[in-house]
């Protein structure tokens, strides 16, 4: 080798934001005067740079080249140690290029953002809305959710009362508030209400303050005209009560004896004139080559017996662009881990009936497994790894008796809500594990599940239909 490379220090350590740098020695051991061009390779590359970027050396001289780091102070430079290399590439020589290695630690740093999705909610007797935590640090966050005492007024449940969300990430919670009573009359009446954010490891937590707007029952409009109402029946009944018109009669009992009804047998309702049966319709009976009748002569033949009919299957269709996209097991695949996706068209068979679905109801909980036609066995389900609950659906195969039974995790369970709005027919898919919305991407990927909109949404709405 034509020459000699060292980093000094080998390992270093910098803070997001600030910046750090370690020196690198490169030392010419040929006979000849060589240029060497360097680079920086690995994770650290995108906020990292060498200074000089290219080194003349005579044979026998040495040169030195500054390497500084300076990672964002955002989710993309990750708390921990990074690997790094320094490429030295001889311009003589390039098979004799080398790469000089080392290690940066990035400190770690906490940041989140908060909003409460929308600030406003409307509803006589219940609404719900969303708290949304972006975690703008670079390393996972966990926050739980709490709600001061609003009294007697008004109840603010968080669904989960805590998330853990990944760097760059953002997680979701639902927001269920009920009022305590019921407005009947009185116009509109609005409750406030604070949610607080607390993040692990900070003793202050973060307040959103939202408003519940709760209409009455009976307008003001409706009270003032069932008031005219009433004091016009008022009106009309004291009118009539000081004015009660004469009623006579010409009618005049006849005299004579009553006619009493035989007490013996009891007259009977004239029978219905008998059914004319119908008339047998002969069935030609098919022979053998050798003559002979074929299924018996009792007409009790199994050649009529009809095959046991199969599970009853469904179409799931959004109702986004107002076309619908099906909900379909990727290129009909049936292995665990194929990603459920969409498709704005019907394919049919094609992918062996990857668009049609089994609908297993488990009535002790309400909640469904929703098994792909063409993976039997299988279910859809919310994709979880080690680390953290994802957004992303794929199918995973479950056991015979459990799919049967409903002793399914919650990632592998969802329930069909009525969606916002009213629309007949129209449902949302929600998921047990993280209480979010199957969501339709409009793209030949994967679906996901996204925190459900109170709205009516065409991207998350869907129409369940049996084929």
């Amino acid at each position: 080798m034509s020459m000699w490379t060292s980093l000094e220090p080998a390992a270093t350590s910098v803070d997001p934001g600030s910046s750090a740098g370690v020196r690198l020695r490169v030392r010419n051991t040929g006979d000849t005067v060589e240029e060497y061009r360097l680079s920086l390779v690995g994770d650290a590359a995108g906020w990292g740079r060498v200074e000089p970027d290219v080194l003349r050396l005579y044979p026998g001289a040495e040169g030195t080249a500054q390497v500084d780091f300076a990672p964002p102070r955002t989710s993309d430079a990750k708390a921990g140690p990074v690997p790094f290399g320094v490429r030295v590439l001889p311009r003589e020589q390039p098979q004799a290029a080398d790469v000089a290695e080392g290690q940066i630690t990035v400190g770690a740093f906490a940041e989140m953002n908060t909003d409460l999705i929308p600030l406003v909610v409307r509803g006589r007797w219940r609404a719900t809305a969303q708290v949304a935590v972006d975690n703008l640090g670079n390393q996972p966050l966990t926050t739980s959710f709490s709600t001061r005492d609003n009294g007697d007024s008004l109840s603010v449940d968080a669904d989960p009362g805590a998330v853990q969300v990944a760097p760059g990430r953002a997680g979701f919670a639902l927001l269920r508030i009920k009022a305590g009573s019921i407005s009947w009359v009185g116009g509109t009446r609005k409750h406030p209400f604070t949610l607080s954010v607390l993040r692990a490891g900070v003793a202050q937590p973060t307040e959103l303050r939202g408003t519940y707007v709760q209409p009455s029952i009976l307008p003001r409009w409706l009270m003032a005209i069932l008031g005219l109402l009433l004091a016009l029946l008022m009106i009309f009944l004291v009118l009539w009560f000081q004015h009660k018109p004469g009623v006579s009669t010409q009618a005049r009992e006849k005299q004579g004896e009553l006619t009493k009804l035989p007490q013996g047998e009891m007259s009977k309702a004239p029978s219905p004139p008998p059914t004319q049966e119908p008339t047998p319709t002969h069935t030609p009976e098919k022979h053998d080559d050798g003559g002979d009748k074929k299924g018996g002569g009792g007409g009790g033949g199994d050649g009529g017996k009809k095959k046991p009919a199969g599970p009853k299957l469904y179409t799931i269709k959004d109702k986004a662009d107002g076309t619908g996209w099906y909900l379909q097991a990727n290129e009909g695949k049936q292995k665990d881990g194929t990603q459920v996706g969409q498709n704005p068209k019907w394919t049919g068979d094609q992918y062996g009936r990857n668009q049609l679905w089994i609908l297993h109801h488990y009535k002790d909980d309400n909640t469904y497994a929703l098994e792909p036609a063409n993976a039997r066995g299988s279910v859809m389900e919310v994709k979880i790894t080690p680390e953290y609950t994802t957004n992303e659906i794929q199918i995973m195969h479950v056991n015979k008796e459990d799919l049967a039974s409903g002793n399914l995790a919650a990632k592998q369970k969802w329930r069909l809500v009525d969606a916002p709005g009213g629309e007949k027919d129209r449902k949302r898919i929600v998921s047990v594990e993280n209480n979010n919305c199957v969501y339709d991407m409009k793209n030949d990927k994967g679906s996901t599940t996204q925190g459900c909109d109170p709205n009516p949404n065409d991207n998350m709405d869907w129409m369940v239909v049996a084929k």
